[in-house]
C-alpha cells in the first residue's frame, strides 16, 4: 500500500519531523504558509528549514501566503494567494512545486478549478467513515484522513486501498512512532504526494 503522510502549516517543530522521517528512510509532504512569521500562536519554518526539509527529500508544498479560507475568499485573492505561493517556494527550492493543500481543507468549486490550474496535484481533507473514503473528490482533488490512530485502525480493515493520504499538523515523536508502529502492518511504501502522479 501506497501511503503519503502530510503535514499542513509549516510550523518550526515541523523540522524536527522531518529529521525524524528521514532517518527513517521516510519521505513526507510538507504544506508551508509562505507569507507568515506564525501561525495560531506558533513559529512557522523560515527559508532555510524549509530549504533544509527539501534537502532531506522531502516535498515541500504550498499553503497559501496567508492561509486564506479557499470557501469564502474572492476570486483574485484565491488567484493571487496560489501564484505568489507558488512562486516563492518555487524560487527558494530552485525547483517547480507542483503540490497544493487547501487551509482548513473545505474549498468551493471555483478554488478547485483555479488552484488545478496553478497545481499538478491539490489536496484537501476528509472527514468521515473510512468506509467512504475515496481518493479523489468530486473535484478531482486528492483527499486526505486526518492521522489519528482511530483512522489508521479504520483504514486497515479497508481491502480496496492502494493508496491512502493522511494529514496532521505537529504530532509528538512518541504520537508519530506509534501511528507509524500501526502503519508497519499494512507493509506501506512511503510516498510523497506529488509521486501519486509520476
Amino acid at each position: 500500500m501506497n501511503i503519503a503522510l502530510t503535514f499542513d502549516d509549516g510550523y518550526r517543530e515541523q523540522l524536527v519531523i522531518a529529521r525524524y522521517l528521514a532517518r527513517r528512510g521516510i519521505k513526507a509532504t510538507f504544506f508551508v504558509i509562505t507569507g507568515l512569521r506564525e501561525f495560531m500562536g506558533r513559529e512557522l519554518l523560515g527559508p532555510s528549514e524549509i530549504k533544509e526539509i527539501a534537502s532531506m527529500g522531502h516535498e515541500i508544498g504550498s499553503h497559501t501566503v496567508t492561509h486564506i479560507d479557499m470557501t469564502r475568499a474572492p476570486e483574485d485573492v484565491m488567484y493571487r494567494e496560489l501564484v505568489e505561493s507558488k512562486r516563492y517556494l518555487s524560487e527558494l527550492l530552485n525547483d517547480e512545486v507542483t503540490s497544493f493543500a487547501y487551509p482548513y481543507g473545505p474549498h468551493s468549486e471555483v478554488a478547485a478549478r483555479l488552484a488545478r490550474q496553478v497545481y499538478r496535484v491539490v489536496r484537501t481533507t476528509y472527514v468521515g467513515p473510512a468506509r467512504n473514503y475515496k481518493l479523489l473528490d468530486e473535484h478531482g482533488c486528492v483527499v486526505a484522513f486526518n492521522l489519528r490512530l482511530s483512522n489508521i485502525y479504520e483504514v486497515l480493515r479497508l481491502k480496496n486501498l492502494d493508496t491512502v493520504i493522511l494529514y496532521t499538523h505537529l504530532p509528538s515523536i512518541t504520537k508519530l512512532n506509534l501511528l507509524l508502529m500501526a502503519l508497519k502492518i499494512m507493509r506501506p511504501r512511503f510516498i510523497t504526494v506529488s509521486e501519486l502522479w509520476m
